[in-house]
């Protein structure tokens, strides 16, 4: 369904367009591997090896793409292992044209976004470029920093901006390239929304520059210090209980530190369960108390869970935690593949499923149960029909496409 989703929409003209592979065709081109790839993550293949079992018993899908059969496991292996950096360049060239053609972000005047980064830890230290960073739990683990800007639901919910670098890297060090790549695709700055990020992008320079820019910004205060001493200079009638555990406090316009602009903020104090410690921060905000009371400042950054839980549901629902190959280039270009195939499965998802038992489904439920239903698959003429079993529990869902 979703292959032929994308040929009626040409989706994958822009690899013909913009990528040029550093392999002779032999039996494929480049081009026809990297959609092997697509279509292998779209199916939940856990690791290159399983294109194997999960692809090459389709011919009838293959046909879609215009082949007799889908590549085996090595011919994609050995592509990665090609790569050079223009390729890896051309591969984000694509990610860019797919969204300013068909993204979702297009059905809103204004797109919100919420940057943040994630870790990929590797085992062994033969991954190019790979160091030491930190990882929840795992202090001191070598892998990558990877770094989205993501669209709010309202958007679409898309990846709109992407990077990667070593995991010593700056939590916050990609900040401004996802701002800048976004605007890039939106084609201005006007075009974006809210923007929210957490404490690693809350340092003066950081607010400073948003001010200028004239966009609106919820971000978390770089410093815990900072909002243990401006909760000392509150009264408790200063306070706004939100619930039981929690109560924010508006500051008002206040100078920070290497900012030449005030900027309003927001103070918010959480309790233990057991009321006995709490725990201060506090939100840099551009919103005016018209526009947002203390309480919604609080409530919408807290919104932020959304880009943590699509980044939790793109590692395991794509199987990004598995990298395809050591090599540094690789490892960029694979991650936009992903990225490409997380947008192609929200526009699916936005537009094919809607309105139908599935819509609903996510990424993990797509890829790994209803991408793997199986069915029998035959073309009669040039039109694909698919046969699915009648007691499956995505079997209504599917009734309802047809």
């Amino acid at each position: 369904m979703l292959l032929s989703f994308a040929e009626k929409l040409s989706y994958f003209k822009e690899f013909e367009n913009h990528f040029h592979g550093p392999m002779k065709a032999v039996d494929y081109t480049p081009t026809e591997k990297l959609l092997t790839l697509i279509c292998s993550l779209a199916v939940g293949c856990d690791s290159i090896k399983d294109i194997n079992h999960k692809l090459r018993p389709y011919p009838a899908a293959a046909r879609l793409l215009g082949l007799e059969r889908f590549p085996d496991q090595s011919q994609v292996h050995r592509l990665f292992h090609q790569l050079e950096p223009r390729h890896a360049s051309e591969i984000e060239l694509v990610f860019e044209c797919l969204l300013r053609q068909f993204g979702l972000w297009q059905a809103v005047d204004r797109v919100d976004l919420d940057i943040d980064s994630t870790g990929l830890m590797v085992y062994g230290s033969t991954y190019e470029f790979s160091r030491k960073g930190y990882f929840p739990r795992q202090r001191g683990r070598r892998g990558y920093r990877v770094t989205l800007a993501y669209s709010s639901k309202a958007a679409g919910n898309e990846i709109l901006g992407l990077f990667l670098d070593p995991a010593n890297s700056s939590a916050g060090a990609r900040f401004w390239d996802c701002i800048y790549q976004t605007a890039d695709i939106l084609g201005s700055f006007d075009r974006l929304g809210l923007i929210r990020s957490d404490a690693a992008n809350g340092s003066g320079p950081d607010i400073e520059g948003l001010i200028e820019l004239g966009l609106d910004f919820l971000i978390k205060g770089y410093s815990t210090k900072t909002a243990q001493a401006l909760a000392a200079e509150l009264k408790p009638c200063d306070w706004q209980p939100v619930d039981l555990f929690t109560r924010v406090a508006d500051l008002g316009l206040r100078p920070i530190s290497s900012c030449r602009h005030p900027v309003r903020v927001i103070l918010v104090e959480l309790m233990t369960h057991r009321r006995d410690k709490s725990i201060y921060s506090h939100i840099y905000t551009s919103l005016s108390p018209q526009q947002a009371d203390a309480e919604a400042v609080f409530e919408s950054y807290n919104g932020r869970e959304t880009i943590e839980a699509m980044i939790k549901a793109g590692k395991n629902g794509l199987h990004i935690k598995h990298l395809r190959t050591r090599r540094y280039v690789g490892i960029q270009a694979f991650l936009y593949i992903a990225a490409i195939t997380f947008n192609l499965i929200a526009l699916f998802r936005g537009t094919v499923l809607k309105g139908t038992e599935l819509q609903d489904l996510g990424l993990f439920e797509i890829t790994n149960k209803l991408m793997d239903i199986p069915a029998k698959c035959n073309f009669v003429g040039n039109q694909l029909e698919l046969k699915f079993p009648a007691n499956h529990p995505y079997a209504n869902g599917l009734i309802q496409l047809n």
